[in-house]
């Protein structure tokens, strides 16, 4: 099963494309329960994320990024830099974290094409969106 189709929700995406399974090496669970996942998030410069899916709305503190960083589709075409972090990142004043709200997000896979480490925490709430 993909997340691809238009009717599906976020509780029916494919699990083998969480993002904690689909890219380990970039999603480190912190701390988990029947209510909430906490993620260390780290992406190296140059580097891309396998593609994977985020299910559950969550916030997200940043407290080292800086752009560009690119969304990329499952097919590999750029995203717009529309969605919600893309924009606060290129908003941000780069003091202190920065905090985004999340929505669920479909399957894709993120970019690093800036000269630093993305970090941060991820605060998913396991709720239907």
């Amino acid at each position: 099963m993909t997340n691809d189709r238009a009717d599906l929700t976020p509780s029916d995406w494919d699990p083998a494309l969480d993002a904690v399974v689909a890219a380990p090496g970039h999603h480190k669970v912190l701390y988990e329960n029947q209510n909430i996942r906490v993620l260390e998030v780290t992406l190296d410069p140059d580097d891309e994320e396998p593609v994977h899916h985020h299910r559950w709305p969550s916030v997200f503190v940043f407290d080292q990024v800086q752009g560009p960083v690119h969304d990329i589709a499952p097919d590999g075409t750029q995203l717009p830099p529309n969605r919600d972090v893309m924009r606060a990142i290129q908003g941000w004043d780069g003091q202190g974290c920065l905090v985004v709200n999340m929505a669920p997000q479909p399957l894709g896979r993120v970019f690093n094409a800036s000269g630093k480490t993305v970090h941060g925490i991820r605060v998913e709430m396991k709720i239907s969106p």
